[in-house]
């Protein structure tokens, strides 16, 4: 790396570690491109890679106070990029074995007694409770997503918030839920929500 632009860098660490938000904003214009065209190399896919750029430079923001000593400011972001999207790949590796499982459940469910359709049903009416349990926000942005089937953009526009800040409201929406069912210990609702999700 040129010397000047690593200098630069650093300077740049030590000031978002002080909370300088403009600072912050300079280096992700300077390297949320780069990082981006980087990942999408392994993962094929432009939208996942929007992701984990957002994530990890969320993740910067978070530990900022923690960067100011940094020597190899593009080194380490992009380490934690690897790291988000080693993360990314095991959740993929999750979803497909999920999808196995759903369609040997289904599968089962059309050929077997009507104990798996039951089963069905208490997940579903389960999954439905979870999305009741979620902050009024959340609830609201989820459903104009997935009930409405409103794009990021469409959303942002109607409540007046950012495409980022509905992608947030998103996200967290999908953790309670998964959370809530888990905690009820239902698998059966876990593949209602990737069936209604479209997550396959």
């Amino acid at each position: 790396m040129d010397r000047s632009v690593l200098q630069g860098d650093r300077l740049t660490f030590k000031r978002v570690a002080q909370g300088d938000a403009q600072a912050f904003a300079e280096f992700y214009e300077a390297y949320a491109v780069k990082l981006a065209a980087y990942v999408a190399r392994f993962l094929g896919s432009d939208l996942w890679a929007e992701e984990i750029v957002q994530d990890t430079f969320l993740k910067l923001w978070t530990i900022r106070e923690t960067i100011g000593d940094i020597e190899y400011p593009a080194g380490f972001v992009y380490r934690i990029l690897a790291n988000r999207a080693k993360d990314h790949l095991k959740r993929r590796g999750h979803e497909i074995r999920m999808q196995q499982y759903m369609i040997h459940y289904f599968q089962q469910a059309n050929t077997n007694t009507t104990q798996e359709q039951v089963d069905y049903q208490l997940g579903e009416k389960l999954f439905r409770q979870a999305v009741t349990q979620l902050p009024p926000q959340r609830a609201l942005v989820f459903k104009m997503r997935h009930e409405q089937g409103l794009s990021y953009d469409e959303i942002a526009g109607q409540l007046g918030l950012s495409r980022h800040t509905v992608r947030n409201l998103l996200n967290l929406a999908l953790q309670n839920i998964r959370s809530y069912l888990l905690e009820h210990g239902d698998i059966t609702g876990i593949l209602v929500l990737c069936l209604f999700l479209n997550i396959f």
